[in-house]
């Protein structure tokens, strides 16, 4: 045994010296990754690719998806690099990505191509370097925004028999023999597994990240698709970094991204981002396979520990969705503290002042009313209590401003507005009360909601940052702004955002029994570029010089102004005189303001 004992330490010893020398050979002996004549991106004309590496060695090179090794083509000159697009698909040929994958006829109609070129450079010794990988499109144009998603893999790893993105072995020879419904396997991209891919991520200038990432089917229905959704995730084990190399969404360090083609959650950050609630960047993206057009798509950030250390500075936190805690946090807590919350929301009267004060504590209230007034003013209404509904919290207590272990919510999934047509009994989108139409979701199935309504404080504070939203973030022009962006107008989807706030205020009226009038508020600013004005819960546009808003006379609004530097605020005009920099304003008749903004 001591003999064994000493042979393996030498054994281990022997090994652990050669893997230094290996690592030092490969460093200070010449094996460097290919460098092409030219790199990746969209070229007017065919072109001949040219490979350079040291002489001490091969260059071996694929051009369909594949890892090069010592068995792939040997460079020996140049590469052709042209426009492939009339080429036989070969991705979107496959039958088995669909259940009943027989009575599916793909389309065979060619699709865009580029060339996927990857090449490993192995010196006299066998040590291989890094793999080059480079997309080269040509006589193509770039997308006018956003960005190209090449992603580059092993063919089996998508298609092959255990492949994420088909039905799979298992289930193909079940589905080919009886097909009996009580033994049928789960089809691959039904289950969670993931692949390993390159991603190579180009503007028109080139890359702007080029890393091998873990890939996974995204979603819950959308899997059955033929053209199925992505996960992209950085994972140390694949490229060193839990992040993507390059920021996606201006200057934010992102871990993992989705996939969607949901116009809706495109415009919406934009549209929302003064209010209190998580909201995913999204930036549009053309996806290609190995080369050949797939889709295109939205790349959306997710809702992970990352994404809540970016933007809130948390790094311990609790997220909840469809009414479960996230694994990590239930195994740090030992129990579930969002059912013991929710057991209390359903089990207390919220007229109470002090059970008032308390939820005020458990929650950010301000986060709960935006996240249902988005939702709404977005026609969304395909969420509960159980179903595409996220909410956090610090998971300990702590100084940052966001550690205070109140619930705050995330807008999640809201692509309603693309199928709502398809539901059988809603004939306008924009015409129906989601307070009250949909018999099974939405506003009035969330338990939070229901015991809330029955509090005066929580009704004033809805109703005025209802109409606050619906005046600003969803006013028809703002949201021209954005959708002209995507290349779009109001007429979209049957000009929902035109006709929506009139019906939207009107519902709320009704909601809340209100018995009001619904008044114009107008208000001006002399010297629009000296401060600027909020309105309740949002600071208006007065780039314009004139902003202008309805709200109901129920409620008085409160105006504060803000002068900016090298300004003062001088005073008010209009239907108030005062300086003091907050008033409330009560709206029989409506109201008109001016803000005096002077030089200092």
């Amino acid at each position: 045994m001591k003999h064994r004992a000493i042979g393996i330490g030498v054994s281990c010893l022997l090994l652990a010296a050669l893997g230094i020398f290996f690592s030092w050979a490969k460093e200070e002996t010449g094996a460097p990754m290919p460098e092409p004549s030219q790199w990746g991106g969209y070229y007017d004309r065919p072109f001949v690719l040219e490979l350079s590496a040291p002489e001490n060695g091969d260059i071996y090179y694929t051009t369909d998806g594949s890892i090069p090794t010592a068995e792939s083509a040997r460079y020996q000159g140049g590469i052709e690099i042209h426009d492939r697009s009339q080429a036989t698909n070969v991705y979107s040929t496959i039958q088995n990505v669909v259940r009943d994958w027989q009575n599916y006829t793909p389309d065979t109609t060619p699709v865009p191509k580029g060339t996927v070129v990857r090449a490993v450079f192995i010196n006299e010794l066998g040590i291989e370097s890094e793999v080059l990988t480079q997309t080269y499109f040509v006589g193509m144009d770039p997308p006018e925004t956003g960005y190209t998603l090449s992603l580059v893999f092993e063919y089996e790893d998508l298609f092959g028999d255990e492949g994420i993105y088909v039905t799979g072995k298992a289930y193909d020879d079940w589905y080919l023999s009886d097909g009996d419904p009580a033994r049928m396997p789960v089809p691959n991209y039904e289950q969670d597994l993931e692949a390993v891919a390159q991603a190579e991520l180009m503007d028109s200038a080139g890359d702007v990240m080029n890393q091998p990432v873990g890939l996974q089917i995204q979603g819950a229905s959308a899997r059955g698709a033929a053209k199925k959704r992505f996960t992209l995730t950085a994972r140390e084990e694949y490229s060193g970094s839990q992040t993507f190399d390059a920021a996606l969404y201006d200057g934010v360090i992102t871990h993992s991204v989705m996939l969607k083609d949901c116009l809706p959650e495109a415009i919406l950050p934009e549209l929302v981002a003064d209010r209190d609630v998580s909201v995913q960047q999204c930036v549009p993206v053309q996806v290609y396979l190995n080369g050949e057009f797939w889709y295109t798509s939205y790349m959306l950030e997710r809702y992970d520990n990352q994404y809540f250390r970016q933007y809130y500075e948390v790094n311990n936190r609790i997220l909840v969705k469809d009414g479960e805690m996230d694994q990590e946090s239930l195994a740090a807590l030992g129990l579930d503290v969002y059912r013991e919350f929710l057991y209390w929301v359903q089990n207390t009267d919220f007229s109470d002042p002090e059970q008032w004060a308390q939820m005020q504590q458990e929650t950010d209230i301000q986060s709960y009313i935006d996240y249902l007034a988005i939702n709404y003013c977005m026609g969304n209404y395909d969420f509960y209590d159980e179903h595409n509904y996220v909410l956090w919290r610090s998971l300990y207590p702590g100084s940052g401003e966001y550690e205070d272990m109140r619930w705050r919510w995330c807008i999640y999934d809201i692509d309603v507005m693309i199928w709502a047509g398809d539901d059988p009994g809603f004939d306008d989108h924009a015409a129906l009360n989601l307070f009250t139409d949909p018999a099974v979701y939405g506003i009035a199935n969330t338990s939070l909601y229901r015991a809330l309504k029955g509090n005066e404080d929580f009704c004033r504070q809805f109703v005025l940052s209802f109409q606050d939203i619906v005046n600003n973030n969803f006013a028809p022009e703002r949201v021209e702004q954005v959708l002209e962006k995507f290349g779009c107008d109001l007429d979209w989807m049957d000009g929902f955002f035109r006709r929506h706030p009139a019906y939207a205020l009107s519902h709320l009226a009704e909601e809340f029994d209100l018995t009001g009038t619904l008044e114009t508020v107008k208000i001006t600013a002399q010297n629009p570029a000296g401060g600027t004005v909020t309105v309740n819960t949002s600071q208006i546009d007065l780039s314009e010089g004139t902003w202008s808003g309805q709200y109901y006379t129920d409620y008085p609004i409160t105006v504060t102004a803000q002068a900016n530097p090298g300004y003062r605020f001088a005073g008010w005009k209009g239907d108030s005189d005062g300086t003091e920099t907050t008033i409330t304003v009560r709206l029989d008749g409506g109201a008109a303001l001016e803000a005096v903004f002077l030089p200092e």
